[in-house]
């Protein structure tokens, strides 16, 4: 082993070293119940020690730890819930711990950015809603406490990031969680080259899914999901650990993002690991062969090359070209990369990425057609209630139901259009999925959230233009990231995944918390 690498090793605070080794064993433990059959008791294990960590350790290196974690929160086996996930108690108990310790028992003593107002009182309607006109209430309740247990993560990271050191500590450690998620991907994607597709899809739902989404989903993802796309024949897509190909397409999306900033804040010998993490994830991105992720760069892409043009903070701009640069590359060698992998598939197939991507503009190719079908539906349903009918209660909206049904009967009638249980269909566009469960008045707070983030990040990036600096930098990628997911949402409502909305609200708090403190953390260097 590099000598040089274990002095660095050997230098590091005890609890960072923790932090490492508590990592490294996620991974082997994760690896061992998914391929080596441990047992799951493991999982027990490894909550009960991440538990430990944040009681008895600062919360700013249980922050740090919970973040690196991300990739490795798999369900907790248990009876009764079957896909409550890890990341949940943690969330909570690190939330609870900060609370007690930092004394914040007063609302006003919370650091809040300007746009949290917005999903306040989002949430809340969303669950009032629902109590008024859903059927489903319980559901409504369930899907606001989801939404507040993620929060949980994002509001302990604005209230204790004190220095610019620990912001860049922080965005290093969310770069590595989403490596090892994009990695995983490329490891998924060349294990499927070692046996036919059926025995991997089988394996993978059987192994891999269950462990991290349940016994529920594992029976859903054996027959139907998006791990192949059906376009003149069967193509295999990456999509690592996530649950569908969409969701991986959003970690890719948010790794190009922040790994282009941070090139702008290292030493060249990292800067050239770093933009070869970029090339990754621009790959996967392709190879993902998620067309919304696709169609939903138009935005920034054309907003990075308007700045360009007109010279506004063009130094800057130069540098987000490139991430579009290169995907726009390996779209173009596509077919040889396809032919190179292919070689080396058991079984053969001949993915065509670029005929993928003309087919978004083909009304009749049968995506579209069950898209265009359920926005139809969405739109019309939306128009006869304009005042939503509450979080949870999308199902009725193309399955109308009777008032005495319970939510499992429901939503485990199989929905023939997607070969879906009911509970998994979505309208496949997230303005439509809040215009059908909150209302005009969900729709317009929502609206009011992304535009308070947009303004925010735009004015501090206007008022910096001749700024060359990191933090500056950091803040304009969360713009273009905000904007290349405002523009994929149209498609599909991914970014409700949890992993996903870890990520973004982790970006977004950072972005948010070097605005606010952009002036502070000059006058101390």
């Amino acid at each position: 082993m590099n000598k040089e690498f274990l002095a660095k090793l050997k230098g590091l605070p005890r609890l960072k070293l923790l932090i490492i080794l508590f990592t490294v064993w996620q991974y082997a433990s994760i690896a061992g119940m998914a391929v080596l059959n441990w047992s799951g008791a493991l999982v027990w294990l490894n909550l009960g020690m991440l538990l430990a960590f944040i009681l008895l350790a600062p919360v700013y290196e249980s922050l740090l730890l919970l973040i690196l974690s991300i990739p490795f929160y798999v369900a907790i086996p248990n009876a009764k819930f079957d896909a409550f996930s890890m990341w949940r108690p943690l969330f909570a108990v690190l939330f609870a711990v900060w609370l007690v310790r930092d004394k914040k028992f007063r609302f006003r003593e919370i650091i809040f950015m300007p746009w949290d107002k917005y999903l306040g009182w989002f949430t809340v309607l969303g669950v009032f809603l629902a109590l008024a006109f859903g059927v489903f209430k319980a559901e409504a309740v369930k899907q606001a406490l989801y939404l507040v247990n993620v929060y949980l993560l994002y509001a302990v990271l604005i209230n204790t990031l004190r220095s610019k050191q620990q912001i860049f500590e922080i965005i290093r450690y969310a770069i590595w969680a989403l490596a090892i998620i994009v990695t995983l991907g490329f490891t998924q994607l060349f294990g499927s080259f070692l046996t036919n597709l059926d025995t991997f899809w089988v394996y993978w739902a059987d192994n891999i899914t269950r462990l991290y989404y349940g016994n529920g989903f594992s029976l859903v993802a054996l027959q139907s999901n998006s791990w192949f796309s059906y376009f003149g024949g069967r193509d295999l897509r990456m999509f690592s650990i996530m649950p569908d190909s969409q969701s991986f397409a959003y970690i890719c999306i948010i790794s190009l993002c922040m790994g282009t900033a941070l090139t702008r804040s290292v030493f060249i010998h990292v800067k050239k690991w770093l933009w070869s993490g970029v090339r990754f994830a621009g790959l996967a991105l392709i190879l993902s062969g998620t067309r919304a992720a696709w169609v939903g760069m138009a935005l920034p892409f054309f907003a990075v090359v308007l700045a360009y043009a007109k010279n506004f903070q063009k130094h800057l701009a130069k540098k987000f070209l490139w991430p579009f640069v290169i995907i726009f590359v390996l779209f173009a060698v596509s077919p040889v990369i396809n032919k190179t992998l292919n070689y080396f598939r058991i079984e053969k197939f001949q993915e065509n990425f670029l005929v993928r991507a003309r087919s978004i503009y083909n009304i009749k190719e049968t995506s579209n057609r069950g898209r265009l079908a359920m926005w139809q539906n969405s739109a019309a349903f939306a128009l006869r209630h304009l005042w939503g009918v509450g979080f949870g209660n999308f199902i009725i909206s193309f399955n109308p139901v009777e008032r005495t049904i319970s939510y499992d009967e429901a939503g485990n009638r199989h929905n023939k259009d997607y070969n879906l249980p009911a509970k998994y269909v979505s309208a496949h566009s997230l303005y439509l999925q809040v215009l059908v469960e909150t209302g005009v008045a969900g729709l317009m707070l929502f609206a009011a959230f992304w535009f308070s983030v947009l303004k925010y990040f735009w004015n501090f990036v206007k008022n910096y233009k001749k700024q060359e600096d990191f933090l500056v930098y950091f803040v304009a990628q969360a713009l273009l990231m905000a904007l290349w997911i405002l523009s994929a949402a149209v498609f599909d409502i991914t970014l409700l995944n949890d992993k996903v909305l870890m990520f973004f609200l982790i970006n977004l708090g950072l972005a948010g918390i070097i605005v606010k403190r952009y002036h502070e953390y000059n006058a101390n260097e």
